[in-house]
């Protein structure tokens, strides 16, 4: 008699521990769910850059066969101006400006001094993209490393010294790829290094620039 009295003790219990779990199941499937918002949406950052180095002119440089005692320069001082913005992911977008020194030469031609100086102004549409995720930090090495590359319009200025003084310019399409790396050294500003070719394919001229640059993170929202 009490095995069978403890036996439907038994049963009691577990019919009642399935009609609560069976309750609270009903109950939890008719809560409203939760709205869940993303809220994870980093900074928008607009950054300028400015910087300036050195240049090579590294393509075929045509000088007049009449030219005598020439000196021919492939080096020049390039200056870049660059205002980007930086989304909550890695592509990053801006315009790209300044002046890059091609080539010079001089010599003489019939006894007179003749001097040749070529430059170009790029205006040029360009993206980059850092080689590491933008919620990396700043210790990180590849967080500091970028590639860019971007498009456009190059203007080609030439300079003709030679009894008198002349001036013409030649609009060119070209393209431009660089890499760099920056090191942060405060909250808004950083310092970088590039190495960046340009290339005016229209007229032939093409030249390869190291410039040190100054990054200021001008405004985010």
């Amino acid at each position: 008699m009490i095995i069978r009295l403890q036996i439907l003790a038994v049963l009691t219990l577990l019919f009642i521990s399935n009609v609560t779990a069976i309750a609270q199941s009903r109950i939890r499937r008719q809560r409203p769910l939760p709205v869940l918002t993303d809220s994870t949406r980093g900074p928008y950052t607009l950054v300028v850059t400015a910087g300036g180095g050195l240049s090579y002119y590294s393509t075929h440089l045509g000088v007049p066969a009449a030219l005598e005692q020439t000196h021919v320069s492939r080096f020049g001082v390039p200056s870049s101006l660059r205002v980007m913005w930086y989304p909550d992911h890695r592509l990053r977008m801006g315009l790209e400006t300044g002046w890059t020194t091609m080539y010079s030469y001089k010599g003489q031609v019939a006894g007179d001094n003749a001097h040749v100086y070529v430059s170009a102004i790029p205006i040029l549409l360009v993206f980059s993209m850092p080689l590491a995720w933008l919620r990396g930090t700043d210790k990180s090495l590849v967080r500091r490393l970028a590639i860019t590359a971007g498009t456009g319009l190059y203007v080609n200025h030439s300079r003709l010294d030679y009894d008198g003084t002349v001036f013409s310019n030649t609009n060119s399409l070209g393209w431009m790829a660089a890499a760099s790396y920056t090191y942060p050294i405060g909250r808004k500003f950083r310092v970088a290094g590039e190495l960046k070719w340009f290339d005016a394919v229209a007229t032939e001229n093409a030249a390869f620039t190291a410039e040190l640059q100054l990054v200021w993170r001008a405004f985010s929202w």
